[in-house]
């Protein structure tokens, strides 16, 4: 059957198209984790990815071959034969991820001991300069181990990305599906543009109490700022993510700061920005208006209550003269689009900040909480103003824009 007909190919696509084009290899080792595989190659395929599996002959005793053809539409690989696939798919594909990664994987790897099928490929990918990631996955002891220190260190320094586990109940635990895809996708589509950056990220919503159980905020779920967090530390920037009230999965491989309140967020802003940072990204919604008055005891219900609200500190003004870049988000319920560019623009001026995405979050299926943004993208280049309407756009795929936008700045409107 072709490849392009399996009835597994129907979802390619469906969500966005950050991977369109892209071929990946995902290669599954003897691990117990292996099953979560499956839904990453779904994963990567409904962002426009053709994905090929590749077993070991211990990740087939836990995931059969049937499965793996299943899930991805592709035939996969799991000896090497005449057709010499290592060399075959290396070269006809964009990135290679190893997930589930053992530790006999990782240190063979990183040794170049290619003796068997998932080391090699990696090798070859690596000596091929393209995109490798590796997913550990395994008992808590072996990632405690000098070994895996080394190999992670090595693995590295040939320019492959680790996407670290989750220590939880002693076991290294492979990531949330979402996370390792989200940052794979923007390592095998961008690769490392931004290392060396340090980058600041706000996310999500801040809570003004009025009495011990109330509060004033808003409906941000944190989206934007995981997206551009992820996006930022995938293509090599460190990041510290500044967040409040927030829903989803939180990006656990970046330096991440929980704060209750808008001033809580304006100083820890001030505390990770320190002397200076690249890049000040501020996805936040903090609430602009607290009770003058927080009531120590539960307000009594029923009764007609008043309530006197004052100003709180602006968080992006904390990064104003130490952030060399800020990129921020205007949030309007505005409904034409030279009035939501106009406020924009005021604010960007208001702060000088290199990019401003203005957005309107009126509608239900853009916006709070909504897997799009219904945006328009502002910079400001060498004296002049540049705006692009992208209309309602996935935020995955925004994210992408607005730091292919901020490096274009950063390389004087060359593009690269």
């Amino acid at each position: 059957m072709d490849g392009r007909l399996h009835p597994s190919k129907a979802i390619v696509g469906s969500v966005n198209n950050y991977l369109a084009g892209k071929c990946i290899i995902l290669a599954v080792t003897g691990s117990v984790a292996a099953y979560k595989s499956l839904d990453l190659a779904r994963w990567l395929m409904r962002r426009g990815a053709r994905v090929v599996f590749a077993a070991s002959s211990a990740a087939l005793e836990l995931v059969g071959e049937k499965l793996l053809h299943w899930a991805s539409g592709e035939p996969p690989i799991t000896r090497l034969t005449g057709e010499t696939e290592h060399i075959l798919y290396v070269r006809g594909c964009d990135g290679l991820i190893v997930a589930p990664a053992t530790l006999n994987t990782l240190v063979k790897a990183s040794q170049g001991i290619a003796d068997s099928l998932v080391p090699l490929l990696a090798v070859s990918m690596l000596g091929m300069g393209k995109p490798v990631v590796f997913v550990p996955a395994m008992h808590g002891n072996m990632a405690s181990t000098p070994q895996y220190r080394r190999a992670i260190s090595e693995l590295q320094s040939y320019g492959a990305l680790i996407v670290p586990p989750l220590i939880v109940e002693g076991i290294a635990k492979y990531p949330p599906v979402e996370v390792t895809g989200r940052v794979s996708a923007a390592f095998i589509a961008r690769g490392r543009d931004l290392a060396g950056m340090k980058a600041v990220v706000t996310a999500g919503a801040t809570r003004e109490w009025i009495d011990p159980v109330r509060f004033i905020s808003n409906p941000s779920s944190g989206r934007m700022g995981f997206e551009i967090a992820a996006e930022l530390w995938a293509r090599g920037a460190s990041v510290t993510l500044i967040h409040g009230h927030v829903s989803g999965i939180v990006p656990h491989m970046v330096n991440r700061v929980h704060i209750g309140t808008t001033e809580e967020m304006r100083s820890a802003v001030e505390n990770a920005i320190g002397d200076g940072i690249d890049i000040f990204v501020s996805t936040a919604a903090p609430a602009d208006f607290a009770p003058a008055e927080k009531r120590s005891v539960k307000i009594k219900s029923g009764e007609r209550l008043t309530l006197e609200l004052e100003p709180t500190p602006k968080v992006v003004e904390a990064a104003v003269g130490k952030a060399r870049r800020i990129i921020l988000f205007a949030a309007e319920t505005v409904q034409a689009r030279d009035e939501l560019l106009s406020r924009a623009l005021e604010k960007m001026g208001k702060y000088g900040a290199d990019i401003t995405v203005a957005n309107n979050v009126s509608g239900r299926d853009a916006g709070f909480g909504a897997d799009k943004l219904d945006a328009i993208i502002i910079w400001s280049m060498g004296g002049g103003i540049f705006a692009e309407d992208v209309g309602k756009i996935n935020k995955e795929l925004l994210a992408r824009r607005i730091i292919d936008t901020l490096l274009l700045i950063e390389r004087g409107g060359e593009h690269g």
